[in-house]
């Protein structure tokens, strides 16, 4: 994982997450999916998607994690089962977003690096559906279009992409760290 710099620069950030306000405490890009309305006003939880803001920045064509318009491929991260289904909780990004969330992402770059106890205030909720256990490994898949459908009965949008164009598959390390290479099929 990159860790952020003496003045809280991250090394190697596509320009859309470089631009993006910083996490005063890690000196991380806070993505516009992870800030939500509270009753005192905008409030950061990077443990939870703001799933109004998801499903805006989908049917903009916006990028999940820069919040700037997405070209011609977009990009989808998540566990081999979301791959396969192609079917995600999360929205898309860029490519190059999406890599760079390998790196910065603590709970996806540190294969021991759990979520909060669902106890714990600002844990985040995992939505209906969702297990909640970490994959073994991340798989990015890339694509042109996508389909964004809400589910009523459980207030949230899933994202369903279409078959993907290239895929790469990124797997833990010795050291419990994500190993940035990916294979790719």
């Amino acid at each position: 994982m990159t860790r952020p710099g003496p003045h809280g620069g991250v090394p190697d950030l596509p320009a859309g997450l470089a631009a993006r306000p910083r996490d005063a405490r890690r000196g991380l890009p806070i993505p516009p999916v992870n800030v939500h309305d509270g009753p005192h006003g905008p409030y950061v939880d990077f443990t939870t998607l703001n799933i109004t803001a998801s499903a805006d920045l989908a049917a903009a064509r916006r990028c999940s994690l820069c919040g700037e318009p997405m070209g011609y491929w977009v990009a989808f991260l998540g566990g081999p089962r979301a791959a396969e289904l192609l079917r995600y909780t999360d929205p898309p990004g860029h490519p190059e977003c999406m890599t760079a969330a390998l790196r910065l992402c603590p709970h996806i770059a540190l294969a021991r690096h759990r979520r909060a106890r669902p106890d714990r205030p600002g844990s985040g909720m995992m939505p209906p559906g969702s297990h909640g256990e970490k994959p073994e490994r991340y798989v990015l898949g890339i694509t042109r279009s996508y389909r964004t459908r809400f589910i009523p009965e459980h207030g949230f949008s899933v994202f369903l992409p279409a078959p993907f164009k290239a895929v790469h598959e990124y797997e833990y390390g010795l050291d419990g760290r994500l190993n940035t290479s990916p294979r790719t099929r």
